[in-house]
């Protein structure tokens, strides 16, 4: 208990200007003092949350029953990564399989609970799981989904299944008929999706004494504009959409199916990332509907050309002489996806930027990127994924889930974020100008060790066996060696040294460069001012945008110097920012932020009991606001905000602190305090993470650039048959 024994030890020197409890004498506890918050420890089928009831495996395996009406949603389904989520699944199996071998099948069933739910409800994955067995090839299916009754937010399957078996309706029946539609309604939440989309590690996983949380499509669509709840910026008017509405939109029925209304039928293709997948399964409608759903779900802006001569803003039609040293910022900003971006296993995943520079005669000068299409090993590229180091602060890429440790970094783009990426370049001295500069976002599933070890793992000779069973069940054979498809979801161009290539971009391509570069060091938030400066000034000029424009970039601003701990000057921009829109929140929790960071915790408050009730899914408010409470001492309230945070992410490390806190401070019972106590030792940052990410840059030279949120990587003169068309 060492962690929480010390910061209970500094909780008289960290309560700010109210004062420590100590300080004020005892306090009264309240008659209606809650009891703690706590995450759920264990569900019937531990590690997993997952609670089957009484299910039968080889019943929740069935999908040939329902596709014998469903024809259109079960062909869309045995095309989705939801039927081969389980062992049928190469990618997955060499994963699981190295977890139920180096550690114990118990630990397994953390993945179990939302991969392999056939095999679990019958006790099968305490034993050999087999190539023969047909529920290892079942995945997710129709009785899963549709059978859920209740869901969580916590995550590792964090969901009930129905006891009440799903009735089928027999021909000419109306009211089987009805019963079986009430029988098979979904949940239809965000929850449903997220108890299986959201993960996390710790004791109970294997040999991780730490607690990691893991893949979260959930939490960070939570607070998401989507649903109405940012609060990192001022965003555009954004329609509420969540996963269904994004991932099961609808499309045009071309079999017979009762579903289906006016001809068309919610997508069970569930489209996604799964290009790879796509492609094994030779499904070429499949993959184009997933490349035409992932196009476009970031927008690519060669927004600076740093030189001698100044910063030019943007790139496009800047000059270059020869043989100078030039830097050229890239922005990717994420559009449309409501989660992080790239979503899913974030250490797993492989998607790029490629820039390619050509002279006038189009010969390839210069590029980066180019390689990772081949090698996937490319240090030009700059590459969207978390990297994650195990116990010796070693590197892990091929899902060694069970070593994981402690994360080094995440270049994943929060929804409606943007990240900046910095390319470095000597022009040769024998420059043919102009030159055409083009960017692209580049997608591919898998990084290329995974899939190398997934390859080896299909030839082996359980491997092998999985394909016979594969054929027998009429199934498709999935081989992981064949290439992976790339897809361009975004690209743009830009002329240097001669006029610009299009029309000049507007005051957002500046406010997204600018909001990028505030994720950088503190020693290079600077850089933002000048980009955010110039948008500000086109905004006010520009006649189609109105106050929600100009205060997008105002707030901003106000972020930067609240970044600095410039505070009075912060409130400046952000009083500016409310007389054009008083109701955004986002302005408010900027606001507070910036006077907490220089422990003004009375304005904090203040503001921030502004922000967090307009944004309530959003934890990060309520967690400010709980902080900034309990740091005037005001433990009740600070204990209120507290659980509102841990509603939505149960694992907060920041909330159960403050919870265990406030409740020692209001006389809350031993039992109750102690297992407060208990939840944020538990919870809370690895001791070690720290020293782990310092060896590993101090050995590798891929930590030691990706830390640093905006690091340059080199343009060098790659062979031009390795360039992504």
């Amino acid at each position: 208990m060492r962690g929480i024994a010390a910061a209970l030890a500094l909780v008289t020197v960290t309560c700010g200007p109210g004062g420590s409890t100590s300080e004020r004498g005892p306090v009264t506890p309240s008659a209606a003092l809650p009891r703690p918050l706590l995450p759920e420890r264990s569900g019937k089928n531990p590690p997993s949350l997952a609670d089957l009831g009484d299910a039968d495996g080889a019943l929740l395996a069935d999908v040939d029953t329902c596709g014998g009406c469903h024809q259109e949603v079960f062909a869309q389904q045995q095309v989705s990564a939801h039927a081969y989520s389980s062992f049928n699944n190469p990618i997955y199996r060499v994963s699981i399989d190295r977890t139920r071998r180096e550690v114990d099948r118990t630990a397994s069933k953390m993945c179990a609970g939302c991969h392999d739910i056939a095999l679990m409800a019958d006790g099968a994955m305490d034993r050999e799981v087999e190539p023969e067995d047909a529920r290892g090839h079942a995945g997710v299916t129709c009785r899963v989904c549709h059978g859920i009754a209740e869901a969580t937010r916590d995550g590792n399957g964090s969901y009930s299944l129905k006891r009440a078996p799903i009735l089928l309706p027999k021909d000419g029946d109306p009211e089987s008929i009805q019963a079986h539609r009430a029988s098979v309604k979904p949940l239809r939440s965000a929850e449903m999706c997220g108890s299986c989309h959201k993960a996390f590690l710790d004791e109970s996983t294997g040999n991780h004494g730490v607690f990691l949380a893991g893949q979260d499509d959930l939490t960070p669509w939570l607070g998401s504009p989507y649903n109405k709840s940012g609060l990192a910026r001022v965003d555009d008017k954004l329609e509420k959409q969540d996963c269904i509405a994004c991932h099961m939109q609808r499309e045009k029925a071309t079999r017979p199916d009762p579903a289906a209304r006016n001809g068309t039928i919610a997508s069970h293709r569930f489209l996604g990332g799964h290009t790879w997948l796509a492609q094994m399964l030779g499904e070429r409608e499949q993959l184009a509907k997933q490349q035409e759903f992932l196009r476009g779900s970031v927008s690519i802006d060669l927004a600076e050309l740093k030189s001698a001569s100044g910063r030019h803003m943007p790139a496009d039609g800047a000059p270059i002489a020869a043989g100078e040293k030039v830097s050229l910022d890239v922005v990717v900003r994420n559009l449309r996806t409501g989660h992080r971006f790239p979503g899913g296993v974030m250490d797993a995943q492989d998607t790029w930027i490629q820039v390619e520079v050509r002279d006038a005669r189009g010969v390839l000068v210069a590029a980066a990127g180019a390689e990772q299409a081949r090698t996937g090993d490319d240090p030009s590229a700059h590459i969207f994924r978390s990297l994650v180091v195990d116990e010796d602060a070693k590197l892990r890429f091929v899902r060694e889930v069970h070593q994981f440790r402690a994360p080094v970094v995440n270049h994943t783009i929060a929804p409606r974020d943007a990240i900046a990426a910095r390319y470095g370049w000597s022009a040769p001295r024998n420059l043919a100008r102009p030159l055409t500069v083009t960017a692209r976002v580049v997608h591919r599933s898998r990084n290329l060790m995974l899939q190398g070890e997934a390859c080896r793992e299909a030839r082996s000779d359980r491997g092998k066996r999985f394909a016979v069973k594969a054929t027998e069940l009429e199934d498709p054979v999935l081989d992981p060696c064949a290439a992976q498809p790339l897809t361009v979801l975004a690209e743009t161009r830009a002329t240097l040294g001669g006029p610009p290539s299009g029309p000049a971009s507007g005051w957002r391509q500046r406010f997204e460069h600018g909001m990028a570069l505030l994720s950088g060091l503190q020693e290079h938030l600077e850089d933002a001012r000048a980009p955010l400066l110039r948008a500000l000034d086109e905004v006010e000029k520009d006649p189609q945008a109105g106050p929600r424009e100009r205060a997008m970039v105002l707030l901003q601003l106000g972020r930067l110097e609240g970044l600095q701990g410039r505070t009075d000057e912060a409130v400046v921009w952000l009083d500016r920012a409310r007389a054009l829109l008083p109701d955004a929140p986002a302005i408010e929790f900027v606001r507070g932020t910036a006077f907490a960071r220089v422990w003004r915790w009375r304005e904090a408050a203040a503001a921030l009991h502004l922000a967090a009730p307009k944004a309530p899914d959003n934890p990060a408010g309520w967690t400010e606001l709980a902080m900034a409470l309990g740091s005037l001492g005001q433990e009740q309230d600070a204990l209120e905000a507290a659980q509102r945070a841990l509603a939505i992410s149960p694992r907060d490390p920041d909330c159960l602190r403050v919870q265990a806190l406030a409740l020692r401070a209001l006389g809350a019972s031993e039992r109750d305090s102690q297992s407060a106590l208990d939840a944020y030792d538990r919870f809370r940052p690895p001791d070690r993470a720290t020293d782990l990410r310092i060896a590993c840059t101090a050995q590798d030279a891929l930590c030691a650039r990706e830390r640093d949120p905006i690091h340059q990587h080199e343009l060098v003169a790659p062979l031009e048959r390795h360039a992504v068309r």
